[in-house]
Parts: C-alpha cells; sequence; structure tokens
C-alpha cells in the first residue's frame, strides 16, 4: 500500500471509530478506467497522487458538502468531475486571469475547496508520483501549503490521531497549533526548497514586489510551523537576487524584499540594508536583526542611532531593545 492510501485510510478509519456521521455520505472511489476518462479531457498532467485519492473516494460536488463534512481540515475534497471542470474554467479565463491561476507559469487541478477558496495540485511535466499542493485564497493569491498530495494526507493522519485536529463539542474540527506543527514539520521538510525553487524560476520574468510578496508568504508560513531553511547554495541564491534588488535604483518595493531576507534569517545581507537610502528598508533591516537576534549585528544597528530620520531611530530603539530583552 501505497503512504498516500495508508494515510487516507487512517483517516477514514479514525472518522469511523470516532465520528462516523462526517464520513457516511463520502462517494466511493472510482475504477482506473473512471479516471483515466475524466482526466483526458484536461490539457496537462497531473500525479500519480491524484488519481490514488480518486481511487479512495470521489469526494463530494462543488456545491454538495456540507460544512459538517469537511474531514480535509479545513475544505472538502472535489469531485473529480468538478475539479476539472474548475481548472478548465481558469484556463479558458482572459490571459491575465488565467495566469493568476498558475504556479510557476504550470496550470493546477483543485483538488479541495471551502467557500472561496481551494487546494490545488500542480501540473506535471510526466506522471511524476508527486507535485506540491498549493492554496487558492479568495483574492486569487496562491501560496505554498504542502510539500505533495501525499505529505498532506499523512499530516491530516497523524494530526487526528495525535489530537492536533479534533472535533469540539459544536462538531466543528478545531487545530490544537502545537500538535499540528509537530505532524505538518514531520511530513513537509522540502517546503522551503519548494518555495525557494519557484522564486527563481519565475524572477527573470516577473521581478514585481509581488512575486516578492509571494516568497514571503511561503516563507511565512513554513517558519510560523517551525521549518528551519539551512545554509544551501539554492538559499545563497536567492539572498544574493534580493540583494541585487535592493542596489537597483529602480526598484521601489525594498521593504518586500527586507521581509524576506527577515524570514530567511540572510543576517549579513540585513546587515547591508542597514545602509540602504531609503528609510523604510534602513527601518525594517534593524527591527527584522533585533526580531531574529542576530547578536552578531548589536553593533551595526547600534551605529543607526545616529540616524537623521526618526522612523529609523524608532526602528533602532526597538531593535536594541529585542536584544536586550532576548540575552
Amino acid at each position: 500500500m501505497s503512504d498516500i492510501k495508508d494515510a487516507l485510510t487512517r483517516i477514514h478509519d479514525w472518522f469511523q471509530e470516532n465520528h462516523p456521521a462526517k464520513i457516511a455520505s463520502l462517494a466511493s472511489g472510482l475504477s482506473p478506467l473512471e479516471i483515466d476518462n475524466v482526466l483526458s479531457t484536461l490539457s496537462f498532467k497531473v500525479s500519480k497522487e491524484v488519481r490514488e485519492i480518486y481511487e479512495w473516494s470521489n469526494g463530494y460536488p462543488m456545491d454538495g458538502c456540507v460544512e459538517d463534512d469537511w474531514i480535509f481540515y479545513p475544505m472538502f475534497l472535489l469531485s473529480l468531475d468538478s475539479a476539472v471542470s474548475e481548472a478548465q474554467t481558469w484556463e479558458e479565463e482572459h490571459e491575465e486571469i488565467a495566469l493568476m491561476y498558475k504556479y510557476a507559469g504550470k496550470p493546477v487541478l483543485p483538488v479541495c475547496m471551502s467557500d472561496v477558496e481551494f487546494l490545488a495540485v500542480v501540473a506535471t511535466d510526466d506522471e511524476q508520483t508527486t507535485s506540491p499542493v498549493i492554496h487558492i485564497s479568495e483574492i486569487v493569491e496562491i501560496s505554498l501549503r504542502y510539500t505533495n498530495l501525499t505529505a498532506m494526507m499523512l499530516t491530516l493522519a497523524e494530526s487526528y490521531e495525535t489530537g492536533g485536529l479534533f472535533i469540539d463539542c459544536k462538531g466543528y474540527i478545531e487545530k490544537d497549533e502545537k500538535k499540528y506543527a509537530a505532524a505538518y514539520r514531520k511530513y513537509n521538510s522540502g517546503i522551503t526548497d519548494l518555495a525557494l525553487e519557484r522564486f527563481l524560476k519565475i524572477f527573470p520574468e516577473d521581478s514585481s514586489w509581488q512575486t516578492v510578496q509571494l516568497l514571503h508568504n511561503d516563507l511565512y508560513m513554513s517558519n510560523s510551523y517551525g521549518i528551519e531553511i539551512p545554509p544551501s547554495n539554492l538559499k545563497n541564491k536567492v539572498v544574493n537576487t534580493l540583494l541585487n534588488l535592493l542596489q537597483d535604483e529602480k526598484y521601489d518595493s525594498g521593504f518586500s524584499v527586507v521581509l524576506v531576507l527577515e524570514e530567511l534569517r540572510a543576517v549579513d545581507a540585513l546587515i547591508q540594508g542597514l545602509q540602504h537610502p531609503s528609510k523604510w528598508v534602513r527601518s525594517r533591516s534593524a527591527f527584522a536583526l533585533g526580531k531574529i537576534k542576530a547578536f552578531e549585528a548589536v553593533e551595526f544597528v547600534s551605529q543607526l542611532l545616529e540616524d537623521p530620520d526618526p522612523v529609523v531611530k524608532e526602528a533602532v530603539k526597538e531593535a536594541l531593545d529585542m536584544f536586550r530583552n532576548q540575552r
């Protein structure tokens, strides 16, 4: 049995034992031939995980699942017909809109949804085993959510079994942040590399603040679960790319760059930011160094107490307070 099928079985068994009503209307799975027939109408290929999840269950039509039955916290599994139909709708949108529903230039297939949000898998170049799971917000902001579908289901299965996800007294699924984070870290440790790779892939064609902000969103999410970003050539390439942006006089979104450098804990780069012409870059660089406890930068931050701008001075004072409180 594959890891994803094992995880799906564990999720089903947990609900069958603890809250059987929540899976009572869950559809049975499709045959491989039925899955092939539906997927053949797509203009792109998807990972083998997609086939495995729909062999397990065909989920619910887009308007056919009540909130009580959203077992893939915090969403429900879309039927394959509904998923493919929605993906085709996105592809047929006006070019600018269609581009918003892509990940690093690749189309996506929604597999889970809530009222206004989706989780989707990224198209593959061939029928590889796995591909990333992304989150699409109600305003069509795309960010990484899980390393792949298998990691997602293993995270959910372990969370239900350990109390990371539980049913409250009103029958709603709730989350214990600490226990859920432990499961998330266990199965999604490689997610930061995916975020960095995406940035480097799309940056040459799109160096807008939105591209930088998307990287920040991805890293902020992974950091919130305690996933560290170890030193690597990949990380160094991203840091150097961001530093080049800061040095570009035509680039006016340096603040967004500093936010990413903070998530990357790029101390040397943030120290360079202390000398930037923009007061917003200098102030946020100082604040970031205090926030990430970069004690080796205390002297450099202290020098900005003489900065002529009051915004910078205030940020420096906050940073120095953080240094003192963290010793």
